[in-house]
């Protein structure tokens, strides 16, 4: 009987960690953000939107983990670090702050930086955002200035 609850909350642990910040990820998200320059808020808002903060998370269009990289994006954002490791929380919060702070550079404006996150760096230089990615914008900005507000 204690193997199978055993089974049992081994295959619940990773939904565990989905639509809730445990407290260990809340730790390595400001470290990183800090390490990075860029406010823990934002890059939390911006996991809580991309994934849920779910390690294990999939998107439609492939994209994988907390921060839901693409390989290729993932690839220029780490230095060339295995896909696989996009699930891996610690990797996934380091690459996000480095990848925000990285979009904020090119575009000096944290609106542009999160449609950059969501649509491309070369969709916002082209000026061609689509309204998907406006609302996208939007709704991080709504998580973020909810949770800066200290309403969790």
């Amino acid at each position: 009987m204690k193997r199978g609850w055993v089974i049992f909350l081994g295959l619940l642990f990773p939904a565990l960690a989905c639509r809730y910040v445990p407290q260990d990820l809340w730790h390595l998200t400001w470290r990183h953000a800090l390490a990075w320059g860029v406010d823990p808020y934002l890059v939390a808002a911006v996991v809580w939107v991309e994934s849920g903060y779910c390690p294990q998370a999939v998107g439609r269009a492939g994209e994988v983990g907390l921060g839901q990289f693409m390989p290729g994006t993932w690839h220029r954002t780490t230095g060339g670090a295995p896909p696989e490791w996009r699930t891996d929380p610690d990797w996934a919060l380091w690459a996000t702050a480095k990848h925000l702070r990285e979009l904020w550079l090119a575009t000096r404006d944290w609106r542009l930086a999160l449609a950059a996150y969501n649509a491309g760096l070369g969709a916002v230089r082209s000026g061609r955002i689509p309204a998907s990615t406006v609302r996208y914008v939007e709704r991080v900005l709504r998580v973020y200035w909810r949770w800066r507000g200290g309403v969790m």
